[in-house]
Formats: C-alpha cells, sequence, structure tokens
C-alpha cells in the first residue's frame, strides 16, 4: 500500500488549529484579564498600605515592628491573595459560563495541578521565614515561585503566561540578590503594574 506525500503545509494548519483550540481553552484556566487589572490594582494598594504601616520599602524592617502592625501587614497581604484568587475564580466561572464551557475542565484541572506545589511551597517558606523573623527574602521567594507556577501553567497555554512567569523569575532573582532594600518597590512592579499589564493584553489578544 502506498504511502501519501507527507503534506507539510496541513501539519503546520492543523498544529495551528490545535493552538487555537488550547488557547481558546485556557483562556478559562489561566487568568482573565480583568482579574488580572483587579488582582495587580490589588497588589498596588497593599503595597501602599504596607509603606504606611512599616515606613520602609525593606521588608526586613517588619522585625523592629511590634506583633500589631506585624499582624497589620499580614493581614493586608492575605486580604489581597483570597482577594486576587476570589476575583480570579469569579470572572472564571462567568466567562465560561457565558461561553457555555466547563469552568473546571480537564485542562483548567492540569493548570492547578502545575500551579499548585510551587504556591504551596512558596507559602511553607514564608512561614518558616516568618518564624525565624527573617521577613527579607520573603517578596522574593514569592516572586520566583509564583513566576515558576506561572510558567508551569504556560506550558498548557499561549505564551504569554510563560513569558510573564519568566518576569517573575528575573525579578525574584533580581530581589533576592541585589533589590531586597527595595523589595515593595518590586513587588509593585510585579505583582502590580505585572499583572496590569498582563490583564491588558488579555484583553487586547482575546477579550473580556
Amino acid at each position: 500500500m502506498q504511502e501519501e506525500p507527507f503534506d507539510a503545509g496541513e501539519a503546520a494548519r492543523e498544529l495551528a488549529k490545535i493552538r487555537r483550540i488550547m488557547e481558546s481553552a485556557t483562556q478559562l484556566t489561566v487568568l482573565p484579564g480583568w482579574a488580572a487589572i483587579l488582582g495587580g490594582i490589588l497588589a498596588v494598594a497593599g503595597c501602599g498600605a504596607t509603606y504606611w504601616i512599616l515606613g520602609s520599602l525593606d521588608l526586613s524592617a517588619m522585625t523592629a515592628l511590634d506583633a500589631d502592625d506585624r499582624a497589620k501587614i499580614i493581614g493586608v497581604w492575605l486580604a489581597v491573595g483570597v482577594g486576587a484568587v476570589l476575583l480570579d475564580l469569579i470572572l472564571t466561572v462567568r466567562i465560561a459560563r457565558r461561553r457555555g464551557k466547563n469552568p473546571w475542565s480537564r485542562l483548567a484541572q492540569l493548570a492547578a495541578y502545575a500551579m499548585g506545589p510551587s504556591v504551596g511551597v512558596a507559602f511553607l517558606l514564608s512561614l518558616a521565614f516568618a518564624l525565624r523573623g527573617e521577613w527579607g527574602p520573603v517578596p522574593a521567594v514569592w516572586m520566583m515561585l509564583y513566576g515558576v507556577a506561572v510558567w508551569m501553567a504556560g506550558i498548557l497555554s499561549v505564551r504569554a503566561p510563560s513569558v510573564l512567569g519568566l518576569a517573575f523569575l528575573l525579578a525574584g532573582a533580581i530581589t533576592l540578590f541585589w533589590a531586597e532594600p527595595i523589595a515593595l518597590v518590586m513587588v509593585g512592579i510585579t505583582f502590580g503594574l505585572g499583572h496590569i499589564a498582563f490583564g491588558i493584553y488579555l484583553l487586547a489578544r482575546f477579550g473580556s
């Protein structure tokens, strides 16, 4: 039986079709545009509130605070984190229902599984540093491990999340080795402005 000749053009078209299907699906699994923008605004607000309480851009200064002020800063960032997650979930479900899709599809589950370990490790390391009174490395830890999480999710998505993840990794490394005294600025740039810019890109590329 004679095999049909390989058609490179047809193969490329099929790959492009598969990628479009994945792009459409993973818009609902990574981060909706408005969730990224609103989450970024929350992060900027968190940076402002932290600076108002702390009076410094270096989180190492938390060791000099009393327990009440430290609790306030921790509360600020817990509120930012919970608020961002809730926004993501609510908007993801809303978009999925509008498009008649399952917000917790197999692809969404894989994205969550890919991101989960890094977020868990970030939480445990942050807790360990906090118990030792070493607050300075915490922002860099979160930037780098969040970067790993988004990078892994990007394997199942379009290229943009991988680029965002790489940016977080680089910013975290810079913060860890050189920019710890201005860590709060780096948090505002990454979790704040970075997410806002990413959200604007998603809206421009994929719509609401």
